[in-house]
């Protein structure tokens, strides 16, 4: 680490607090049925991001939020949210440098450049044994891939707990039912079905304004966002990564892509896709949909209530409704979401708080059944009521709505991660079954990963050009747009791109990636 700049590092410490917010919570008794060892009066302190979550921002001291879950957890919390992004970054570096950590703190690894070196110094503390004393409803509730993860653990030895994503997966497939039932087909299943449906929509004014040509059957975001779809089905998807003959190779330079290619330029060429999809930038893009202009596009199930499952959501196309299927069958497969770790942040214990225990204890009890109605409805008779034994909970409901109140107890301060795909949640928010469904269908599209759980490599922070899939900048996606457009053609096109990739460094990208599979796996 270089050494630090005094004067600077004193502007940082005062930035920092000053965009900190202390709140100190009411410890309460303990409640029967309190997880062991959640005692009143035990204090914890707790530092993370706000996330530009709107109540978090202006949280206030004596949070109502904040006290009810000191409350039912029987410790006394302290929540210090410092910014989001490079500010939060700024801040935690700050932190860490001048030695001030708290009781519980939030990084997105144990290996973080928010804190370079912090966990081969000895910062963060092993807490193997103590969850294995302290923690069952970690070890129960946690997936497996999480701790798995070199986020979390090191050597066998775990200094970070797992806060996971709403789900393990939540990617689908959109499609305006209202426009299948109008042309009187089935839903598509495989990749013909698909060509069926984008020809039908190329002829028929589906959204009802009068022209026939602003519609198209797969609307596409710019970089492919959203989009990534006919790839894995015909064998390889350009963001996954592949272990064939002894090397971890990325998908886009598999000679099954030269299939996909073909595929888009058919597309492209038979207008079933939009031709601004290198410039359809994100609010375009959703607001060319519910314009009516896409019949099918990729999104999350997360998203159906806020964005695409109600007919409100689409302008003047009274009738609108859409459905979640899964990614089409095609010749060598299907699939829309790279298997992930599911780990949206990790919480680290400095190894000089004695304790650690109770963290754990805490973290043990957040999990736990108890807590799951306050981490998903928030505070009985103030956010939601029961009637006939039921829970009744109403987004729109000021209580809830007023400053996103319902994203600070289901997400800001829930230790588990985020909470706004809770079971319990589940069974009250709109559409419920619709959503529980289209969970379902995302896990079916989820796509094995070889990768899964590897670092970002070297080579590729210092190349971004070469990083697989379609992002801005990308070799892989300068080659995409020349050829389906018919700049170039297919193969010589893609034959080209793998030897510019390969040039430029991509071999060293490829043996840095089978070296870390060989040693992860222990090969």
């Amino acid at each position: 680490m270089r050494p630090i700049n005094r004067k600077r590092l004193t502007a940082y410490v005062s930035l920092a607090a000053s965009a900190t917010v202390l709140v100190a919570g009411c410890g309460g008794k303990e409640k029967p049925g309190n997880a062991e060892g959640a005692a009143g009066s035990k204090d914890l302190h707790i530092l993370l991001s706000h996330s530009n979550a709107k109540y978090a921002m202006q949280v206030k001291e004596g949070d109502r939020y904040i006290q009810e879950l000191s409350k039912q957890s029987g410790y006394n919390l302290k929540f210090e949210f410092l910014g989001h992004g490079n500010d939060f970054t700024q801040q935690m570096t700050v932190r860490f440098a001048s030695g001030d950590l708290p009781d519980l703190i939030r990084t997105d690894s144990i290996n973080s450049t928010m804190h370079p070196g912090a966990l081969d110094k000895g910062v963060f503390q092993d807490l193997t044994p103590l969850i294995e004393k302290y923690g069952p409803n970690l070890k129960k509730k946690i997936p497996k891939e999480a701790w798995e993860s070199p986020r979390v653990s090191k050597d066998g030895k775990i200094y970070g707990i797992p806060a996971l994503s709403a789900l393990p997966a939540s990617r689908v497939v959109y499609i305006r039912q209202d426009w299948l039932d109008k042309l009187g087909m089935q839903q598509p299943k495989t990749v013909d079905d698909y060509l069926k449906f984008f020809e039908a929509v190329k002829k028929e004014d589906m959204n009802g304004n009068g022209d026939p040509n602003d519609e198209y059957g797969f609307y596409v975001r710019e970089n492919l966002i959203y989009s990534n779809l006919f790839f894995q089905e015909f064998g390889a998807d350009p963001g996954a990564w592949y272990w064939k003959n002894g090397k971890l190779e990325p998908g886009m330079i598999q000679p099954e892509i030269k299939d996909s290619l073909k595929f888009w330029k058919d597309l492209y060429d038979k207008g079933y896709i939009n031709p601004n999809l290198f410039t359809n930038k994100s609010a375009d893009w959703e607001a060319g949909i519910k314009q009516g202009k896409g019949g099918v596009w990729i999104h999350d199930v997360t998203n159906y209530n806020s964005n695409w499952g109600l007919p409100e959501f689409y302008v003047n196309q009274k009738g609108a409704k859409v459905s979640m299927l899964e990614a089409p069958q095609g010749p060598k497969g299907k699939g829309l979401s790279v298997q992930g770790d599911q780990i949206y942040f990790v919480w680290t214990v400095p190894t000089q708080k004695k304790n650690a225990e109770e963290v754990i204890k805490f973290l043990n009890w957040a999990w736990s059944d108890e807590a799951d109605p306050f981490f998903a409805l928030g505070i009985k008779d103030y956010n939601y009521k029961e009637e006939g034994g039921k829970p009744k909970w109403d987004l729109n409901e000021p209580a809830n709505k007023e400053n996103d109140a319902s994203v600070f107890y289901q997400l800001s301060i829930n230790p588990r991660g985020d909470g706004r795909m809770g079971s319990k949640l589940l069974d009250v928010i709109p559409n419920s079954e619709a959503i529980k469904a289209g969970i379902k269908t995302a896990a079916a599209n989820v796509v094995p990963n070889d990768a899964l759980h590897m670092p970002t490599l070297e080579n590729l922070k210092t190349h971004p050009e070469l990083v697989p899939g379609t992002g801005a900048g990308t070799l892989f996606l300068d080659m995409f747009a020349k050829v389906i457009t018919g700049k170039e053609p297919v193969d010589s096109g893609f034959d080209n791109f793998v030897k510019e990739w390969r040039r430029r460094g991509g071999d060293d990208v490829i043996k840095e990636a089978t070296d870390w599979y060989n040693g992860f796996h222990k090969k």
